[in-house]
């Protein structure tokens, strides 16, 4: 079902295959007229008569002229039937469709821009054209667009393999793709009609934050809004005990604290307290989180490989953040900042915190619009609460809104 969530873009060989099969029909048409009316006219030109030869060629541009109005007819439909569905003859045999930035019918004008780029692109004999059909193996945004699409603002979907966003709401899909019961399906189903969004915003990126969730960390993104920090809730999982790391010889001074990941796990701390090394009143939640989240432990060992659901294989060595657009804290040490182009803007903006330690990945979720979680090699899924690290070995899955990716040694 996740995979099916997905916005797939389209290969470079299934567009220029979908284009080619578009241009099959008025290829016929020519051929036919000339194949009806030059064997006539080479007859008239041997029998060396010019009254023959003069009705042969008219008959010649009789037929070149049906031929023309006959693709004509059929280059409007055509336009027609891409601008109002995604859908042409070639799209429809490799499983393609043309949409607007925001997954809905891409328009008349839109798909004219295209069209009109790609016939300027063929002026440079034929190979122009087939060169501005491909061109999206040039772009760096994931393959997205090519030349045409990103003047026309359009994009080419493969809804074989992923969503069709022009029958399932657009780039970010239905409300139902948001869990049933829950405040950001009753609080998105409430403020917008199915299929409508704000510009740049996920489904739920409206729905308020629950009381008690950081709501914004300077650097996080832009996904988040400021809120206040309430009480720290104790979390219904069991307390771990994690040990502390051994100081460094000859360093009195070493701190003895656990890391924030053991603090985030052990449980409530007595009222009118607060847990060690957590942040005073006076301190802004960011120092501490960026001073023990990120600290690199004696046991990490590394490398990992984060294999993702597109197929994209990353190096994992310490620590990293995954987004659209990822931004460290500020005074936040991240060696690796993954960006991830989500089509369907269901990846925050910085979205997730992964550290390496030894053969295990800490999981940290950066209070993101749709949410974390973890599944184990076991099949145990555990969601993640925002801030709350939680340990993945290689073999686990990670869903970071609807993409995903597995942990495997490198």
């Amino acid at each position: 079902m996740a995979a099916r969530l997905n916005l797939v873009s389209a290969s470079a060989g299934k567009r220029l295959g979908a284009w080619l099969i578009d241009k099959i029909p008025p290829a016929v048409l020519m051929l036919a007229a000339y194949a009806a009316s030059v064997p006539a006219v080479m007859q008239a030109a041997s029998s060396g008569s010019a009254s023959a030869a003069a009705s042969a060629v008219g008959g010649l541009f009789l037929w070149i002229a049906l031929a023309s109005l006959l693709s004509l007819a059929y280059t409007v439909w055509l336009w027609g039937w891409e601008a109002t569905t995604g859908k042409t003859p070639g799209n429809l045999m490799l499983g393609l469709r043309t949409a607007n930035e925001d997954g809905h019918a891409a328009g008349w004008g839109a798909i004219f821009l295209r069209g009109l780029i790609i016939a300027v692109g063929g002026l440079v004999l034929v190979v122009g054209a087939v060169v501005v059909v491909v061109s999206n193996v040039w772009d760096r945004n994931h393959k997205r667009q090519g030349w045409h699409d990103k003047v026309a603002k359009t994009l080419v979907l493969d809804v074989a393999q992923g969503r069709d966003p022009l029958t399932t709401g657009g780039l970010y899909g239905p409300v139902a793709f948001a869990p049933e019961g829950t405040e950001a399906h009753a609080g998105f189903a409430g403020a917008a009609p199915q299929g409508q969004h704000p510009q740049g915003a996920s489904p739920v990126e409206a729905v308020p934050h629950p009381s008690g969730v950081i709501s914004a960390i300077p650097g996080f993104g832009a996904d988040a809004a400021p809120a206040p920090v309430a009480a720290p809730v104790a979390p219904e999982a069991p307390a771990i005990a994690v040990p502390p790391p051994a100081p460094l010889p000859g360093d009195p001074g070493a701190r003895e604290a656990a890391p924030s990941y053991a603090l985030a796990m052990a449980g409530p701390a007595p009222a009118g307290t607060a847990p060690p090394g957590a942040a005073s009143a006076d301190e802004h939640p960011d120092e501490e989180f960026a001073a023990t989240l990120v600290r690199a432990s004696g046991t990490q060992a590394g490398p990992l490989t984060l294999t993702f659901d597109d197929g994209r294989d990353v190096v994992l060595e310490t620590t990293a953040l995954i987004g659209r657009n990822p931004a460290a804290a500020a005074g936040e040490n991240i060696d690796q900042l993954i960006d991830f182009a989500d089509m369907g803007r269901s990846v925050s903006k910085t979205h997730v915190l992964l550290r390496v330690d030894g053969a295990t990945v800490w999981v940290t979720d950066r209070n993101s619009t749709n949410g974390t979680a973890v599944t184990g090699a076991d099949g145990i899924r555990r969601q993640l609460a925002p801030g709350e690290p939680v340990a993945a070995a290689a073999g686990a899955t990670v869903e970071f809104g609807d993409r995903s990716f597995t942990i495997g040694a490198a």
